[in-house]
């Protein structure tokens, strides 16, 4: 059977939240004779069969494990890769969301130009802080990686895709490669992907900047080596970025997206 979609989730810690975000997948209008094949990767050893909702008709439910604990959402992500079977792949964690014509629209758009981006719009207890695209919104360019540092997460033909790293932020550093060779890429428009923030967000951890800032040199350092210099050029604008957030959460007690938020609107 051919698979139109793969759709790659880690799933770590997510026993509150899978559901929901399996049932945004669920909820999405879109032809249901496309075949969606959604692939959880499991990276905590716990048994999330019984919250996996019934799927509409043609989307299937793969569960894979990882070869141990915790071993990271680049990993996880990896592994999905090897076994996915879709001619394009999407991406979405285990806490978050897509609105109801994500499905539809992505994939219109990475059918037309073999890869697409959507806005990222951050919750809060369904708050909404912030949304964030590119600066001419009907596209996402590399130069707005540097500039607007969230995770995007884009559908792509299945021989573009690189293997993930396992550092942090390693999904930012795939869509800079892809941004590398692409420049910049249309993006749809009146959908968004729907991250939410949790109490265990990664961004609240401590010492979450440290380590992000230990990742984006990894990345710089990779990427000059490589001559990516806009590449390159994107993880050094981000670790400045990162330090200005550093001595903003000294005064502040509030996540990095929501530090965006108000810089943004500032």
């Amino acid at each position: 059977m051919k698979i139109n979609v793969s759709i790659i989730i880690p799933v770590y810690e997510a026993v509150n939240t899978l559901k929901k975000s399996l049932n945004s997948i669920n909820n999405q209008n879109i032809d249901l004779e496309k075949k969606i094949e959604i692939i959880l990767v499991i990276d905590d050893g716990k048994n999330y069969k019984n919250i996996i909702p019934k799927m509409n008709k043609n989307m299937i439910i793969k569960i894979l494990k990882t070869n141990g604990l915790k071993t990271g959402p680049g990993n996880a992500r990896n592994l999905g890769l090897l076994k996915a079977r879709g001619e394009y792949i999407g991406f979405l964690d285990a806490d978050d969301e897509w609105s109801e014509n994500y499905l539809k629209k992505m994939y219109e758009l990475v059918k037309k130009n073999e890869l697409s981006f959507a806005p990222t719009r951050v919750y809060k207890n369904e708050e909404l802080i912030g949304e964030f695209a590119g600066k001419n919104k009907k596209y996402l360019s590399i130069n707005d990686i540097g500039d607007i540092p969230c995770s995007f997460h884009p559908f792509v033909k299945r021989n573009l895709i690189n293997k993930f790293e396992n550092y942090r932020s390693q999904d930012v550093y795939n869509t800079a490669i892809l941004l590398n060779i692409k420049n910049k890429v249309e993006m749809i428009t009146n959908e968004y992907y729907k991250l939410n923030l949790q109490k265990e967000s990664v961004t609240k951890e401590k010492g979450f900047s440290i380590k992000i800032d230990q990742a984006y040199k990894k990345y710089q350092i990779k990427s000059l080596k490589m001559r990516n210099i806009k590449v390159s050029k994107i993880f050094a604008l981000r670790r400045i970025k990162n330090k200005k957030y550093i001595d903003w959460a000294q005064k502040n007690q509030k996540s990095f997206y929501e530090y965006l938020s108000e810089e943004k609107n500032g």
